[in-house]
């Protein structure tokens, strides 16, 4: 009878090559530009499809759909699409910087200095590029 130790190791297998990963087996990957190119098509482009299609319809399709998330996610959509994304917040103290307000009145004071002599110039010589 065999004990805990000698039933855990693995016996070699009888027909070697069999079982695992191997290179060169599998599917071969396609190669969509040339299965598209071999049979004659050109690729869609987005305002090809959806000049064929009834957008209007398709909308009122998702906002009326009655899966709750599909609403949810073509409001978002749209409403993204008529505001802009909103603004994503950047937590600085994650990454360890720390900012006081001392530092903030330094750096615009710099930003005015580098900003003052531009406007001090005449327009027609503030707008040459420097050679």
């Amino acid at each position: 009878m065999e004990n805990a130790a000698e039933s855990t190791v693995q016996q070699p297998s009888a027909r070697p090559g069999w079982g695992g990963r191997r290179s060169g087996s599998g599917r071969r990957p396609r190669d969509v530009e040339k299965w598209i190119a071999a049979r004659g098509l050109k690729p869609a482009t987005a305002a090809e499809i959806l000049e064929r299609a009834d957008e209007r319809a398709i909308w009122y399709r998702l906002l009326h759909s009655a899966d709750d998330s599909i609403v949810l996610r073509a409001v978002q959509y749209l409403t993204d699409r008529r505001d802009g994304r909103a603004a994503q917040q950047i937590n600085v103290t994650s990454l360890g910087v720390t900012v006081s307000a001392d530092d903030v009145a330094k750096a615009q004071a710099i930003v005015r200095e580098l900003v003052a002599p531009s406007a001090a110039l005449p327009a027609h010589e503030a707008e040459q590029p420097c050679v």
